[in-house]
């Protein structure tokens, strides 16, 4: 018999995990190994993709990058937490049912070398927002969530 396919909500409460370690793994200061792919000493990426109806996460940045020095080191770790940071609360508000509440049919966010994009749209696949960067969707995600005290508190770098 074949083995049952996860839901939804089991494997989103299993990425949420597996990033709060990441994220764990970054403020401690001893390295990232979560969601890290690649070899070499400066060809790793942070890399965390997730898709869903009304959800789409994209990551893929540089960590671990030894000859970069150590202020570009930090820059990646800072992006890359900020980035994790994000996810979580995209996941959290999907799960909950803000993102629906909030009327937004998808929610697409990607973040790599160049940089983040976000793309809201409708349930009939209209427009709503797209940017770069992440302080048009902060905003946005802030009047979604209000004031819910146990979403994460995040300082953007």
């Amino acid at each position: 018999m074949e083995a049952m396919a996860e839901t939804l909500e089991e494997r989103r409460a299993e990425a949420l995990v597996e990033l709060e370690d990441a994220l764990e793994e970054i403020e401690s200061g001893e390295g990232l190994s979560t969601f890290v792919e690649g070899h070499g000493i400066q060809s790793r990426v942070f890399r965390f993709e997730w898709s869903e109806p009304k959800l789409q996460i994209s990551y893929e940045l540089p960590t671990g990058r030894v000859l970069s020095g150590e202020d570009a080191e930090k820059d990646d770790e800072a992006e890359i937490a900020a980035a994790i940071r994000m996810a979580l609360i995209l996941l959290r508000a999907a799960r909950d049912g803000k993102l629906e509440e909030a009327c937004y049919g998808s929610v697409s966010v990607s973040c790599d070398e160049t940089g983040a994009q976000y793309a809201i749209h409708t349930e009939d696949g209209s427009m709503i927002d797209e940017s770069e960067g992440w302080s048009g969707l902060v905003s946005r995600l802030e009047g979604v969530l209000g004031d819910a005290s146990d979403d994460l508190v995040v300082i953007w770098p």
